[in-house]
């Protein structure tokens, strides 16, 4: 855990590092893309966290104990994990956004405007996925500091009072926990129960028993 937040954080280094060669980099599109990178890192959070806490038990091959448990666990203890410390919360989620920090190091930035762009918004979205679990713990921290407290009033990164709506049955909104920016959209358009839809026609799973599983890993492990 320790190795991969450090690798993670060398990545993004590595990755400004080359971005800054370019001189459309200190241009405004640059800011807009960052800012695009913590939208699409929050939208990919939801999606991540709506697969753990609705489909699959803590049995499911390959992914059940390593990535449904941690999900279904929350729910139950949810207070839990404000007892890691920085590299057990954020390990797991830096390898995960590590592709995003990878690919653009192979993008041709110095010979396109374009390819310097996907590589600011892919690598942004890396680089915020990367602490979603940091800011998932703020949320749940009864005291979190002074700097971040600031962060949340303003919703820049996820507040307490909006991810809490998700930790009351029947748990099924608020999915995502970068900055929750695109739950209220999400909800709106019914997006969930699309997906949800969507999974269970393909794979023939009854949506009814998705929903069942998802109630019951609200108030205990699977």
């Amino acid at each position: 855990e320790v190795f991969f937040v450090l690798a993670g954080i060398g990545l993004v280094i590595a990755n400004v590092v080359r971005f800054a060669q370019c001189p459309d980099f200190l241009d405004w599109p640059t800011l807009a893309l960052f800012v695009l990178g913590l939208l699409g890192a929050d939208f990919v959070s939801g999606v991540v966290h709506w697969a753990g806490d609705t489909w699959g038990t803590t049995k499911t091959p390959i992914i059940g104990w390593r990535f449904v448990r941690p999900f279904r666990f929350h729910h139950a203890y949810p207070l839990d994990m404000c007892k890691s410390n920085f590299f057990t919360t954020n390990g797991d989620n830096v390898l995960a956004a590590s592709p995003m920090l990878i690919i653009p190091l192979f993008f041709p930035v110095t010979d396109s405007t374009g390819w310097l762009w996907a590589g600011v918004f892919v690598c942004s979205s890396g680089f915020f996925g990367m602490w979603t679990s940091q800011f998932h713990l703020w949320s749940h921290m009864k005291h979190p500091p002074r700097a971040v407290r600031f962060f949340q009033k303003y919703r820049i990164i996820l507040s307490k009072e909006h991810h809490q709506r998700h930790h009351k049955a029947p748990y099924q909104t608020n999915y995502c926990i970068t900055t929750g920016w695109c739950n209220p959209v999400l909800g709106r358009i019914g997006f969930w129960p699309a997906l949800e839809w969507v999974v269970s026609k393909s794979t023939g799973v009854p949506e009814s028993s998705v929903a069942i599983r998802r109630v019951e890993g609200g108030t205990a492990i699977m």
